[in-house]
């Protein structure tokens, strides 16, 4: 193979060695580079977050259902308003439980009048029975004084056998009357009494559940807040899973999250978080309120096909207001993981 020559100073061109000499160099670069990329998306470790939602809540906090299904008859508080507990926030209509419960306090009047009846009858029979004894009692022993003295009449000739065989007659029957009597069972007036105090009792457990159920009708604040009124109005329905209203408090400020099932064994009490508030986002930068994992609930909660666990997490008192049942973004520190498993890992 002839010399390569150029007039205007080129380069030669590779040689089929260096060819492959320059291809090896930069395969070796390659590899080094790749390697060097997975080590470093190993070893370096980075903050693995959990995401969460919700809404700005207090402590107390309380939402308030219906424990009944039943048509709404008033409403007697706003949004806004404050109350304290047991003060009545709905009222259900009630009629047939009003009708329910005047129905059941009639019996308890009868059943008592019944009974008291019964007792003053038990207690004149007693008497009856306790005078019949003793009466009996006195008639068998003046009887057999009757027959002892007709007896030593007898032995004397003062008396004929007929006068002692009518003397013992009459003592075999009076002592007989006496047995009958003192044997007599009056028991059966004391069951009927138990069992007239027992329907008395029954009358009076009937007006509980009849005034419990009429209770039930009314709807009370179960603690002490400022009230937030969902959308219902008078004359629709309110069911045992629609939620009327809820109750801040204004001891501690807290957020209400929802975690995706998918995370809920790595949260636990104590976690760092923080969280933006959606009355917050005017601003340019992200303004993240710090704050820690406070109570979580055990039972997952489903709401269609998402499924959840709830927790709540006190925090700083923010620059801005955070009025109650502001939205929430957060995110969880459940730990460190290496870049790789955070970028491809769920």
């Amino acid at each position: 193979m002839g010399e390569y020559r150029s007039t205007r100073g080129e380069k030669p061109p590779e040689t089929s060695s260096e060819k492959k000499h320059r291809l090896f160099r930069n395969t070796v670069r390659i590899l080094i580079f790749g390697v060097v990329v997975v080590l470093l998306g190993v070893f370096i470790k980075v903050p693995r977050r959990v995401p969460a939602s919700g809404y700005a809540t207090t402590f107390p906090y309380s939402e308030v259902r219906s424990s009944v299904n039943g048509t709404i008859q008033s409403i007697e508080v706003s949004s806004g308003d404050v109350v304290k507990v047991g003060d009545v926030l709905v009222r259900l209509y009630d009629e047939a439980e009003k009708a329910a419960l005047q129905r059941a306090e009639v019996e308890p009047k009868r059943a008592e009048s019944e009974l008291e009846a019964r007792i003053s009858q038990y207690a004149d029979e007693v008497r009856s029975h306790s005078n019949a004894v003793q009466i009996a009692s006195l008639s068998l022993e003046y009887a057999k004084r009757r027959l002892g003295i007709t007896k030593q009449l007898l032995e004397k000739g003062l008396a004929s056998s007929r006068d002692l065989m009518s003397d013992e007659h009459q003592v075999a029957l009076n002592e007989m009357q006496f047995n009958q009597l003192n044997d007599r069972d009056i028991s059966a007036g004391l069951r009927q009494i138990e069992a007239l105090r027992r329907q008395l009792e029954a009358a009076k457990a009937a007006v509980r559940s009849a005034k419990a159920d009429l209770e039930t009708r009314v709807i009370r604040a179960p603690s002490a807040g400022r009230v937030l009124r969902h959308t219902f109005y008078v004359g629709e329905l309110a069911r045992v899973d629609q939620v009327l209203y809820e109750i801040f408090g204004d001891e501690e400020r807290l957020v209400r999250l929802r975690v995706p099932e998918r995370y809920a064994t790595r949260i636990v009490q104590g976690l760092p978080i923080r969280i933006q508030f959606r009355t917050a986002k005017r601003f340019a930068r992200r303004n993240w309120v710090k704050g820690e994992v406070f109570e979580m609930r055990s039972a997952i909660q489903a709401e269609g096909n998402n499924t959840y666990r709830v927790i709540y997490c006190p925090y700083e008192e923010p620059a801005f207001d955070v009025p109650p049942g502001t939205t929430a973004d957060a995110e969880i520190l459940i730990g460190k993981t290496s870049l790789w498993r955070l970028i491809f890992d769920d």
